[in-house]
């Protein structure tokens, strides 16, 4: 029976340069990430014939696109393929005797402003969908919204940077934002925390070393939100959960519909990662960040876990890292009222 092997294939600028890398390759890691950071990739590799500081010199913002393959993983004879998704070049160095370079790559859009260029503008009358496919039109890419709209009266840009700005909108509404294959991509956590579980793990599956930590500190049964906007000489107040250990949040908001679905987000943000578990363990091609896995075996450690990240490397082995928080029950229901600022006194 051959044996268990994985492999990496790399498109480079379009071009297939697995050969020029395959056979140099000390190590692979791509770290994907469930939401707020950008997926990443390093390699190293030994350059024996000094290609890499010489014709093959790369460039900041290079493309690459990595493939992992695994080879009679599970059962013999079974070929698996995962991509990886679509990566430019951040940073590169190289150390001598024998020569060697470590490439570190980004998944950002290729048109850098994306990331780097600052803007101030205002957005009115619109939604965080439509002003993603602006943000998304700017970067070149295209955007995936896979969760509800919001409807949003006006927000500004100041000085900042589509990343940056769009990012913390989304956040804002308790929603996640990351991109994989030149795609932004919008979801709902709350929705992926209702999916089926992916795998289902015991300490047989674990590494040694693995982590468990649990905190009471930052969660909430409840969460009262009151703001009164002067332009239209209103208070928004929002009240959900149980009162016993209340979260207060005056955030800004536009209307009532707004202010609720600020207050649950504030809320179910705070509790998210009460509860979060790291472990290492032989690869399972197919599972990916924002999956779904079911703890076993650990008695009072058991439960549903949502993948925040996983770092696969890929060197003598094939190894995954991941990083989980287990899911917590969401509050999603409110009571809310508008008064005038004169009679809310």
């Amino acid at each position: 029976m051959e044996a268990r092997r994985a492999t990496v294939s790399v498109l480079y600028n379009g071009v297939n340069a697995t050969g020029q890398i395959a056979q140099y390759l000390n190590s692979f890691q791509y770290k994907d990430v469930a939401s707020g950071t950008s997926d990443s990739i390093s390699l190293n590799v030994n350059d024996p014939a000094l290609k890499w500081i010489g014709p093959w010199f790369p460039v900041k913002g290079d493309r690459l696109v990595p493939t992992i393959q695994t080879e009679n993983w599970d059962t013999f004879g079974q070929v698996q393929k995962f991509p990886c998704g679509t990566f430019g070049v951040d940073d590169f160095s190289f150390k001598g005797g024998p020569v060697s370079m470590t490439l570190e790559a980004l998944a950002l859009p290729a048109d850098t402003s994306f990331k780097t260029q600052d803007r101030t503008e205002t957005y009115e009358s619109t939604t965080l969908q439509e002003i993603g496919q602006i943000i998304a039109g700017r970067a070149g890419i295209t955007l995936f919204f896979e969760a509800a709209d919001v409807a949003i009266e006006k927000v500004e840009q100041n000085s900042q940077n589509d990343c940056d700005f769009y990012c913390g909108l989304v956040d804002k509404y308790d929603l996640a934002l990351k991109i994989y294959g030149d795609k932004l991509v919008v979801f709902s956590e709350a929705d992926y925390e209702a999916k089926a579980v992916k795998a289902i793990l015991t300490p047989a599956d674990f590494d040694p070393g693995w982590s468990w930590s649990g905190s009471t500190t930052g969660t909430y049964t409840g969460v009262k939100y009151q703001y009164t906007n002067s332009d239209k000489n209103k208070t928004f107040t929002v009240e959900a959960g149980d009162p016993a250990r209340l979260l207060t949040v005056n955030e800004p908001a536009d209307n009532l519909t707004e202010a609720t679905a600020i207050a649950l987000a504030a809320v179910n943000k705070a509790n998210r990662g009460a509860v979060t578990m790291s472990i290492t363990m032989k690869a399972r091609p197919g599972l990916i960040a924002s999956d779904l896995v079911e703890i076993q075996g650990l008695k009072k450690l058991d439960g549903i876990y949502y993948i925040e990240s996983i770092t696969h490397t890929v060197g003598s082995g094939y190894k995954m890292a991941l990083d989980l928080r287990r899911v917590e029950p969401r509050i999603t229901s409110a009571t809310s009222v508008a008064s005038t600022v004169a009679e809310g006194g």
